[in-house]
């Protein structure tokens, strides 16, 4: 009866009894095996075939490859994040080999672990089937929409981590923990150096709110610090060893802040542009995700801000810390994105996003009911479409070396079908990092790719030209935007076009807007 008038009075669900169990034993597990099930059908096709591994994550893939090989990040090629992707793909490579599905598997983990943690975290805030929605519209909307295993995915992956293991209580061994890893986070992508800071504020915030002792907020603030440097430190050592400090600072410290934005998506216009199209079928759910993602993130926040100034004192039986401690930490993934907030990198760090609008959802109001309703809608609908799509779409198969792969793109087939009966593994090539993770093909340059944009060096360019020239490198690889003039001022890729054009003739063009380019004899 005292909940049933509590319920009446505020408008609110009561702040569940978070010591007793939320469900029975069976349900989460039966749970996750469903979500594994569901992302396995998105990046395998039945029975075990794996999609090829496109986007983003070919660059990490491409460059653990190089460290399977025994060169070093920063050493023998460059690139700008820490080195924790590279190193996580290299010591998969060293355990099971450089093999296709290592990525789609590693998805599949993410994915599951996912889900997992958004029910550790939900069930601090609410109960009910609640729980579990904000992890199943993680899956089938954003995660489901950019299968990318690349470093934002870990990284994310990191701070949701350090977000359960304190949305119960914030001990100074749970805040050790969380530290370790924001750190580990921050391992595979730097800016991730502002979670510590937001949890830092957070922990000033409560403690002015409980009214703690100075002492007991140094303690925590001491033991957060302390293991997020630490796990930093320890992490990157042996690299700064290896290379020296100078280099390692310039590329993730000075390359950063002077030429990371010169890369044509890597601003803040990046924002809601890009959106999916609606010519292929198999986006349709696209259509979804993304206007929701970019009304979602960050506005929600914003919104939870304006709801406790207005509310945290009239509605006491809400779990204000633990909701606080949420929106804080989604803001700060916001923030470690939002100098390049493109739509794949919105869709990695909405996890947060997603726990805060299913509580702005949870009151009994018609409207909000509605609203619970059209969204588990979506989510089952999904559950459902999304796997018969992934396996019953247009696709075509090669036997590569790095094992049988399934491709969804025929312009990306064909292109690599065509590379594969013309060259062998560790033959030189450069030009599509994808190309030389899945034919185990040797990068002679120090780059992964070049650009059209002064993200590219100068000094990268000749590099190139002068490996292209030092080991007579057969095939080379030239995509339609590399000739793109709109940014031409910053474009120092003149050196290589002339060399290619001099010492090279077009052998094939694909329909995925690549050029495969053969040295002449």
């Amino acid at each position: 009866m005292k909940t049933s008038t509590q319920f009446a009075a505020t408008g609110h669900r009561p702040t569940p009894d978070l010591s007793k169990p939320q469900s029975k034993n069976w349900l989460v597990p039966s749970i996750l095996l469903a979500c594994g099930a569901f992302v396995y059908l998105q990046v395998f096709v039945f029975p075990a075939t794996p999609r090829v591994a496109i986007g983003d994550q070919s660059i990490y893939l491409h460059n653990a490859a190089r460290m399977y090989e025994g060169q070093l990040i920063y050493r023998d090629y460059d690139y700008f994040t820490l080195p924790g992707t590279d190193v996580l793909y290299f010591v998969l490579f060293k355990l099971f080999g450089v093999r296709a599905w290592i990525p789609q598997m590693m998805l599949l983990l993410a994915g599951v672990v996912s889900a997992w943690l958004s029910i550790k975290i939900t069930a601090r805030l609410m109960s009910g089937p609640a729980v579990f929605l904000p992890g199943f519209l993680f899956l089938t909307l954003p995660f489901a929409s950019y299968l990318d295993a690349t470093h934002h995915l870990y990284n994310v992956l990191a701070a949701i981590s350090a977000l359960a293991l304190v949305i119960k209580e914030r001990t100074a061994t749970r805040l050790a923990w969380a530290g370790a890893f924001w750190g580990l986070g921050t391992c595979f992508a730097q800016s991730l150096v502002l979670g510590p800071v937001a949890f830092g504020l957070f922990l000033i915030w409560e403690h002015y709110r409980k009214k703690d002792t100075w002492r007991a907020l140094l303690k925590k603030e001491s033991y957060l610090l302390a293991s997020y440097v630490a796990t930093v430190a320890a992490f990157n050592a042996y690299f700064v060893w290896q290379v020296g400090l100078k280099p390692f600072l310039y590329y993730t410290v000075t390359f950063v802040a002077k030429y990371f934005s010169a890369y044509g998506t890597n601003t803040w216009r990046t924002y809601m542009v890009g959106h999916p199209s609606v010519h292929e079928w198999a986006n349709w759910p696209d259509l979804i995700t993304w206007p929701l993602i970019h009304f979602l993130t960050p506005l929600v926040y914003i919104l939870f801000f304006v709801r406790y100034w207005r509310e945290g004192r009239l509605r006491p039986e809400e779990p204000w810390e633990r909701l606080m401690l949420v929106n804080v930490t989604g803001l700060c993934l916001f923030l470690s994105i939002a100098s390049a907030p493109a739509w794949n990198r919105l869709y990695t760090v909405c996890l947060p996003a997603l726990i805060m609008l299913v509580w702005f959802l949870s009151s009994p109001f018609k409207l909000e009911r509605s609203l619970r309703r059209i969204l588990w809608t979506t989510v089952l609908v999904l559950a459902i479409a999304r796997p018969i799509v992934t396996q019953t779409r247009w696709k075509a198969f090669l036997d590569l070396p790095t094992g049988r792969t399934a491709f969804f793109d025929p312009g990306v087939y064909e292109e690599t079908k065509w590379v594969l009966t013309r060259t062998h593994p560790s033959e030189y090539f450069f030009g599509d990092q994808l190309l030389g993770f899945d034919l185990r093909l040797r990068n002679p340059t120090r780059v992964a790719f070049v650009t059209p944009y002064a993200f590219t060096r100068p000094d990268e360019v000749l590099n190139v030209v002068q490996a292209l020239e030092d080991h007579q490198v057969r095939f080379v690889g030239w995509y339609h935007g590399l000739d793109d003039p709109t940014d031409a001022q910053g474009n120092y890729l003149a050196p290589l076009r002339g060399y290619i054009q001099s010492h090279y003739h077009l052998a094939g063009s694909f329909g995925n807007g690549t050029n495969i380019w053969e040295r002449s004899r």
